[in-house]
């Protein structure tokens, strides 16, 4: 009668305790899935903070040229324009390494013109981010002031450099077309130089200084981003660099 009795009981118990092992596993190999995925997001976001230091030179040096333009507007020289830029560069190239290659040859059209008009493509990578979010991973991490850090990187911060980013590309259209329309006036080829040379007016002015403030926000913005990119970075380091 034991013996009957007994069989059963551990059928069961040896049922409950494969169960308990299976689940047990199931949670350690998602555990380290979602370690795994946050790594790898921190991988992304050590990139981002290297495209963000190079980006943040970039539009600093833009501005930079707005200043000098606006502080002689009525005689600054084209050469001027080409000295500053040689010092402070902002036309680049990427490699096929991914090497940004500072571009200091000019003409005296376009060069010209894109000194004043230039805007500077915003281009994080965030397809990482994104699979995270579109899996439900994101919500799975249990420490609060990661994912707020991290959500708030995709949203708040990056979402106001890429609002003041298009207000910077609205400007350059209309600086742009401002240059389109002075020169259809000529009924002969006329470089953009000349025409800044011959051309400039307030209007002009008023485009470079609503740029001039709107690329000091966006330097507030992308110094904001970057510090929030390097919070995440120290939280994953510290609490997650056993993870292989």
């Amino acid at each position: 009668m034991k013996k009957l009795i007994a069989e059963p009981v551990f059928i069961f118990i040896s049922v409950l305790g494969s169960l308990w092992v299976d689940g047990y596993t199931d949670e350690l190999k998602e555990k380290k899935e979602l370690n795994e995925s946050i790594i790898t997001l921190s991988n992304e976001i050590s990139k981002n903070i290297d495209y963000t230091k190079e980006h943040l030179y970039q539009v600093k040096n833009l501005k930079y040229m707005t200043d000098v333009i606006l502080e002689d507007y009525s005689n600054i020289t084209i050469e001027k324009l080409k000295s500053t830029h040689d010092n402070n560069p902002f036309f680049h190239d990427i490699d096929i390494n991914g090497k940004t290659i500072y571009i200091k040859q000019y003409d005296n059209d376009v060069s010209i013109a894109w000194m004043m008009r230039g805007f500077l493509a915003w281009e994080p990578a965030d397809i990482f981010f994104r699979s995270m979010l579109n899996s439900g991973k994101l919500l799975e991490i249990e420490n609060d002031k990661l994912r707020t850090e991290i959500e708030s990187i995709y949203t708040r911060h990056e979402e106001r450099v890429n609002g003041m980013t298009n207000f910077t590309i609205k400007n350059s259209n209309e600086i742009g077309d401002w240059f389109l329309k002075k020169r259809g006036r000529y009924n002969e080829d006329i470089d953009y130089g000349d025409i800044f040379l011959m051309e400039r007016d307030q209007k002009l002015k008023n485009l470079l200084k609503d740029k001039k403030a709107n690329l000091e926000g966006r330097i507030v913005s992308l110094e904001y981003y970057l510090q929030s990119l390097q919070n995440v970075v120290s939280i994953i380091s510290s609490e997650y660099k056993s993870i292989n």
